[in-house]
C-alpha cells in the first residue's frame, strides 16, 4: 500500500513558496483518485445484522477497569474510514505519510485487521470462550476476506486499495510528476 516517493516534501515547500496553486492542482488529482478507494473501503464494512451478534450489544453496565472490547456500530466504522492530505509524524524508521486513508473507528479497525497476526485466534485471549477469537475471525473472513499481502493485508481499506492499487500508484505519480515538470519548466522560471 505505501508509495515511498522521496523529495515530495521538498517539492510541495518549493511550490508554496513559487506558486500556490500548482500544489492545490497536485491534491486536487490525488484526491479524485484516492476518494473513490475510500468510499469502496466504506462499501466493505459489514452491516450490523450481518456482525456476530454480540459484537453490536450496546447494553453493557458494570463498571471496568479497563478498555471493553468495543461495539460494532455500522454507521460509526464506515465514518471513521477518511482520507487525508496531510502528513503524520515520522515514525522510528523516519517515514511519514502524505496523502493516506485510515480508520479512525476502534471496530471499524478490528474487522479490517482481525486474525491477520494470529489466523487461528490470539493464544493470549483471555475470553471465557477459548474458541471465541477463531469464531470471531472466521465470521469477518466469511464477510469480506483478508487482501493484499503480509502486514499490508485488511478488510476494507487495504482491500480496496489491493483491488485498485494500479490505478492509484499510476494517477499519484503521474500528478506529482505534472506539477514537477510544470515547476521545472520555463512556465515558472518567469515567475521565481
Amino acid at each position: 500500500m505505501p508509495v515511498n516517493v522521496t523529495g515530495v516534501k521538498e517539492l510541495i515547500a518549493a511550490m508554496d513558496l513559487v506558486d500556490t496553486n500548482l500544489n492545490k492542482e497536485m491534491q486536487a488529482e490525488i484526491k479524485a483518485v484516492m476518494i473513490p478507494i475510500r468510499d469502496k473501503a466504506k462499501s466493505y464494512m459489514p452491516s450490523n445484522e450481518q456482525v456476530l451478534s454480540g459484537w453490536n450489544k450496546v447494553n453493557v453496565t458494570a463498571e471496568q477497569k479497563y478498555r471493553a472490547f468495543p461495539f460494532y456500530d455500522q454507521d460509526i466504522a464506515r465514518n471513521g474510514v477518511y482520507y487525508s492530505k496531510g502528513s503524520t509524524r515520522a515514525n522510528k524508521q523516519g517515514f511519514s505519510m502524505i496523502n493516506f486513508i485510515a480508520n479512525r473507528s476502534a471496530s471499524g479497525a478490528i474487522f479490517e485487521t482481525a486474525g491477520r497476526k494470529h489466523p487461528g485466534g490470539d493464544p493470549d485471549s483471555e475470553s471465557l470462550n477459548p474458541r471465541a477469537g477463531i469464531h470471531f475471525i472466521q465470521s469477518a473472513q466469511n464477510l469480506s476476506p483478508l487482501k493484499g499481502d503480509g502486514m499490508q493485508r485488511g478488510r476494507a481499506i487495504y482491500r480496496a486499495w489491493y483491488e485498485d492499487q494500479g490505478k492509484v500508484y499510476g494517477a499519484v505519480l503521474e500528478a506529482i510528476t505534472k506539477v514537477a515538470n510544470k515547476f521545472n519548466s520555463g512556465q515558472l522560471k518567469n515567475v521565481a
